[in-house]
């Protein structure tokens, strides 16, 4: 399936509107108990208006967990450099036919668009700290060289916390390029131990795998050493190709729109 993939490959930039270059990639097997969905930044849109003039925003797309297929995020930046030289005499036109060629490849039961520092609207107030506490100066000493869910423990007492880090970071496992993000973890249950959570998100800087599949898989590593009663876990990718990712994973449903409040200054 990979071998058509047009990332890490040289490909050429369609210069016209052409959903064909949208690439889906399979999330496999089912995740019983596990509820999410992705949403993603594209801070280079641009398009021309019904005069042909040429127009620009942010596109933030979201859609679920339950969508069969994931997209391939240059196969993305290659369909929107094809319509900044298309027109759009509405921008509901422009959104709608970005929302039908993904319903499309995605194979997800919705897919929701949006225009964001739109010059039409308010500047969004984006940028935001997580909740909680930081947990990046804790004195961790030595940490494994790959993932390990057995470093992570827990402490008798019972709380209700978010826990958050910066120094997560993986490798493309089709680039080998790096990719960097920011952590949340919220929980209810027994206490995660702060500095065996820190050591494990560290464990992760020679991991190679795509952004969704490592929030999943921290997910379910905090969710099978620690056993929490409530567990969501959110990865907020930095921009790469001028696009980024942010995987939400968690063992109830949550509002894409919460998760939308939380632009890092590093994206």
């Amino acid at each position: 399936m990979t071998k058509d993939m047009p990332l890490g490959r040289q490909t050429p930039s369609p210069e016209t509107y052409a959903p064909s270059v949208l690439y889906p990639i399979s999330r496999g097997e089912s995740r019983p108990g596990m509820h999410g969905f992705d949403l993603w930044r594209a801070y280079e849109l641009s398009w021309l208006d019904g005069k042909g003039k040429p127009e620009a925003a942010v596109l933030q797309l979201v859609y679920p967990l339950a969508s069969r297929n994931i997209v391939e995020s240059k196969s993305l930046k290659l369909y929107l450099h094809g319509i900044a030289n298309t027109i759009f005499a509405e921008r509901e036109e422009l959104l709608g036919t970005i929302r039908g060629d993904l319903e499309a490849i995605l194979a997800a039961p919705w897919v929701h668009v949006s225009l964001l520092a739109d010059r039409q609207g308010p500047p969004p107030d984006w940028v935001h700290d997580l909740p909680g506490v930081c947990i990046d100066g804790l004195d961790i000493g030595e940490f494994p060289d790959r993932p390990e869910p057995g470093i992570l423990t827990v402490q008798e007492d019972r709380k209700t916390e978010s826990l958050h880090s910066h120094l997560l970071k993986t490798y493309c496992p089709i680039t080998g390029q790096p990719d960097w993000a920011s952590v949340l973890v919220e929980y209810r249950g027994k206490g995660i131990d702060r500095a065996s959570l820190l050591r494990y998100l560290c464990s992760y800087r020679s991991h190679r795998g795509f952004s969704e599949e490592c929030c999943e898989r921290i997910f379910k590593d905090i969710d099978e050493a620690c056993s929490p009663e409530a567990l969501a876990v959110s990865c907020f990718y930095t921009r790469r190709g001028g696009i980024d990712i942010n995987p939400v994973r968690s063992s109830y449903e949550k509002s894409p729109e919460e998760s939308a409040r939380y632009r890092l200054l590093r994206q």
